[in-house]
């Protein structure tokens, strides 16, 4: 009888004492998981509000530029960023951008481009101002400016599309253009980019005997590699209905079939040949022509459709790589 009393209470005993541990245990781990859990302390995204920026003053904001903190630095970027393209400072550095002394337009156009090319103010409502037709006047008029100093060799590539007389400033606005292209061509092709630039733009074909200048648009895409970022440009003018148009009237791309004939028949046609006339489509088309020029020159067009061309590729093409049938009398 006293042996089963005992057993009892030992068990009892044991019972009790594993519970406390288990649950001391448990209560350890939790105190444990407390200390070693990181908390994420929410900050303010804001943390200049509206009112405190517009009292800074431009030389808080450069030095604040100048912090080793990248919250700082970021936040005056942005307050200096969004001031520079509103109200009169916008009209301003448009202003400058088309200015005649060399070095203020310079300064205007590293603004610029800085402006539309930093990924930190790609969230931001800088870009969204600087999409209306006074910004694309402003970008056109510089790159005009710039065609007057193609003066001197700067580069020694021979290429059809790239000139040697680039100026080293011009690669810059050339950047700034292709950026802000893209959002809005039909407010560029208003301001004259293709009327009052490409038009008058020094490309080797088009200053060679006899002139290639209706190849532009062909070479643009064959010779990219030379001159990436024009041949960017005219990508996004070309695949735009009214940049084809206006490449053609101008004399940049091959000849197509009068557009009014189209215009009448209430459809537009993407079929556009270089140097040629006649074309092919799966639609019916009028059988009206656009023909220019004399008869001289309807037959050498008519032996560039018969052409065959053979390079090796390792030069430029010329009137010596075209094997062209002999004109025939009629």
């Amino acid at each position: 009888m006293d042996f089963q009393m005992s057993d009892k209470l030992l068990w009892i005993c044991l019972g009790a004492s594993l519970f406390l541990a288990v649950r001391g245990i448990v209560t350890d781990l939790r105190r444990v998981q407390e200390l070693t859990e990181i908390t994420h302390v929410e900050k303010d995204d804001r943390m200049i509000s509206e009112g405190t920026e517009d009292a800074l003053k431009l030389d808080t904001l450069l030095k604040l530029s100048e912090s080793t903190s990248y919250d700082l630095r970021a936040a005056a970027l942005r307050i200096i960023s969004e001031r520079s393209t509103k109200g009169d400072t916008r009209d301003l550095l448009l202003r400058d951008l088309t200015s005649e002394d060399k070095e203020q337009r310079n300064r205007a156009l590293n603004a610029m481009h800085f402006l539309v090319s930093n990924r930190a103010l790609s969230r931001t409502s800088v870009c969204t101002r600087l999409r209306d037709l006074p910004t694309y006047t402003a970008l056109v008029d510089c790159l005009c400016h710039f065609l007057e100093e193609h003066v001197e060799e700067t580069s020694s590539t021979i290429s059809p599309i790239l000139p040697k007389t680039r100026p080293l400033g011009e690669r810059k606005a050339l950047v700034t253009m292709n950026i802000v292209l893209q959002e809005n061509v039909e407010a560029a092709l208003e301001a004259g980019i293709v009327s009052r630039w490409l038009s008058k733009y020094p490309f080797p074909c088009a200053l060679t005997e006899p002139s290639r200048k209706q190849d532009v648009l062909m070479l643009m895409k064959t010779w990219w590699s030379d001159d990436a970022v024009m041949s960017s440009i005219f990508s996004t003018i070309s695949s735009h209905p009214d940049g084809a148009k206006q490449l053609r009237k101008y004399g940049l791309m091959g000849s197509m079939i009068e557009e009014n004939d189209h215009d009448d028949d209430g459809w537009d046609s993407d079929v556009w040949m270089v140097d040629g006339e006649d074309t092919a489509g799966s639609r019916p088309v009028s059988s009206r022509r656009v023909r220019e020029g004399t008869a001289e020159e309807q037959a050498v067009r008519r032996r560039r459709r018969e052409a065959m061309v053979l390079s090796d590729g390792g030069r430029p093409l010329g009137n010596d790589d075209i094997i062209q049938l002999p004109i025939q009398n009629y």
